[in-house]
């Protein structure tokens, strides 16, 4: 199994993610408690840029200070015990597909790559935490369209890398 999964392709920007950090980041959500009425991912992406360029200011007008807030050790455990996911939009963006790029091949350790336009890529959820712990059988990611994550359909698993490509016959 990889460790690590590469973007690659048609992109400006190639790129190595470790999915076994993911567990820091402020853009997990639990999938336990996923709906799918979050698809509208601008809402939340604001919220996020209002909240970081509001920390930013204060910061610059009273100085930076430890931090305070510790979460409750409640708080702390779900994190290690919860299944996790992140968008994958996020990296997609930071990749920055070229122009040309109209779709994805994702390859797996096993079976036939599956190609998928750019447009249904960018909806797709990855799963990195299973009961709190890493996916080490078949990851180190699950791939979920937010439809097949909601009927809880086996993910598409196993993946290595994500090429970007320009078009259906490469």
């Amino acid at each position: 199994m990889s460790e690590v999964i590469v973007f690659k392709g048609a992109v400006s920007f190639p790129i190595t993610l470790d999915p076994s950090v993911w567990i820091f980041d402020d853009r997990k959500f639990d999938l336990g408690t996923y709906t799918g009425e979050e698809d509208n991912d601008t809402g939340n992406q604001k919220k996020y840029l209002e909240g970081t360029g509001a920390q930013w200011d204060k910061e610059l007008r009273e100085g930076t200070a430890l931090p305070s807030e510790r979460k409750s050790l409640i708080e702390e455990r779900k994190a290690l015990q919860g299944d996790y996911g992140i968008r994958l939009a996020p990296f997609i963006d930071n990749a920055a597909p070229l122009p040309e790029a109209t779709h994805v091949r994702i390859y797996r350790e096993t079976g036939e790559p599956i190609l998928l336009p750019l447009s249904e890529a960018r909806r797709a959820i990855l799963q990195f935490s299973k009961d709190g712990k890493p996916i080490r059988t078949d990851g180190p990611v699950y791939f979920f369209l937010p439809e097949t994550l909601l009927a809880k359909e086996a993910p598409v698993t196993g993946i290595t890398a994500f090429e970007f490509v320009a078009e259906t016959g490469q």
